[in-house]
């Protein structure tokens, strides 16, 4: 393995260039969000000086060989939107880390991260001649874990208590890593992602997403309020379902709901979490004896599956947002305006209160809508029997 030293490399979207004092500026300017150290603090950003302190450590352990600061640069609009070294160099077991990662804001979830992990991963296994790359992330930064187990890389494990952080407390550490002989095949998989983005124009990306729904989606929604939410996640062990009331906020596109501020899986829905939603609808089992064209026993179903972005409000929302859902769920039988204020403030300030963009729409629907009216027309008399007047009503629908 060769020594890595100061280089810029470069493609068709980003730019990593060695980082200097003269980029200290526009450094603390992509960082300067407090959002982006939440996972690793001190908050370096918070202002000019204490930006300039961390860039002038860095620098010094660049010059001693121990690392290789860089400043990312968006080839697009040729600002510098983050920063990405290489650290804890090994030469002599030829391994490296690429850590001290961070993004602006406006670029997360952005083709910037990919690209700049794409350059630096090929420059250390092709021109350096690394065996071994690792990465670590907080234990619970699920966004920065699941952009890692996107490259590739294999989850190995938590390393415990194992970084003592300015807060005074020790964070667990979630370790991967990326050998040499599985470089090629994550090349060629990152690769593809990036031609892919390359060839999404915004117009496409609009279009395939806030689908609207219908009138028999928003029925299912209201009348089973009640979510399985399953949470994305490339590589948690952690049980990653919740089940949450929601309210369909037409107007807006969204289901907003909330959760206790203990929630165990709080901390995987923070910085936008990708969710699937699960609303239950109505079924019924269908017996051969209901009718004579029925040969064997069935079960009809409704269920609407629901794809978007997780995203907590300010606290400042809660009030308002659980006053609609009371006014949803209730059916006027409890208001918030008949409780006493202290109750209603001590109730707020327990609940997280979030909303989920609908991005996606898969309505998972089987109720013999190709069988012969007369067919239909029996099963829907049984389910008016069973006061199943909604689903019965989706029988008779046929193909509309």
């Amino acid at each position: 393995m060769q020594q890595p030293k100061p280089i810029t490399l470069s493609n068709e979207f980003v730019t990593l260039i060695p980082m200097t004092m003269d980029h200290l500026q526009d450094f603390y300017n992509a960082g300067k969000d407090e959002k982006i150290w939440q996972w690793t603090p001190p908050y370096q950003c918070e202002s000019i000086e204490i930006a300039k302190k961390w860039v002038e450590e860095s620098l010094a352990q660049v010059v001693k060989g121990e690392q290789v600061m860089f400043a990312i640069i968006d080839n697009a609009s040729g600002k510098l939107v983050g920063s990405t070294r290489y650290c804890s160099i090994d030469i002599e077991n030829s391994a490296i880390e690429i850590g001290f990662t961070f993004i602006s804001t406006e670029c997360q979830r952005s083709h910037i991260n990919s690209n700049s992990k794409l350059l630096l991963l090929t420059h250390a296994f092709e021109k350096l001649d690394v065996i071994r790359v690792q990465l670590r992330t907080h234990e619970k930064n699920q966004k920065s874990r699941n952009a890692i187990s996107r490259l590739g890389a294999t989850f190995e494990g938590i390393l415990r208590s194992h970084r003592l952080l300015s807060t005074g407390e020790y964070r667990n550490t979630a370790l991967f890593s990326l050998l040499k002989s599985e470089w090629p095949k994550a090349k060629t998989n990152l690769q593809n992602k990036m031609a892919k983005y390359s060839n999404q124009s915004l117009m496409t990306q609009e279009k395939s997403s806030n689908e609207k729904p219908d009138a028999q989606v928003i029925s299912i929604i209201k009348e089973y309020p009640l979510a399985q939410v399953i949470i994305a996640s490339n590589d948690n062990i952690h049980d990653q379902i919740i089940y949450l009331p929601l309210r369909l906020d037409q107007e807006k596109n969204v289901l907003t709901g909330h959760l206790f501020i203990r929630n165990k899986l709080a901390w995987l829905l923070e910085n936008g979490a990708t969710v699937t939603l699960v609303f239950q609808g109505d079924d019924v089992y269908i017996s051969p004896l209901l009718h004579e064209k029925i040969r064997v026993p069935t079960w009809n179903y409704r269920r609407v599956h629901v794809s978007g972005q997780f995203h907590f409000l300010s606290p400042e929302q809660n009030k308002e947002q659980v006053r609609l859902q009371v006014e949803d769920l209730e059916a006027e039988n409890w208001s918030m305006d008949s409780q006493p204020e202290q109750m209603i403030q001590g109730m707020l300030a327990n609940i997280r209160c979030f909303e989920i963009s609908i991005e996606r729409i898969d309505k998972i629907f089987k109720l013999d809508q190709q069988k012969p009216l007369v067919v239909r027309e029996a099963i829907a008399n049984q389910l008016i029997a069973e006061n199943k007047q909604s689903l019965a009503n989706a029988h008779l629908a046929g193909n509309k």
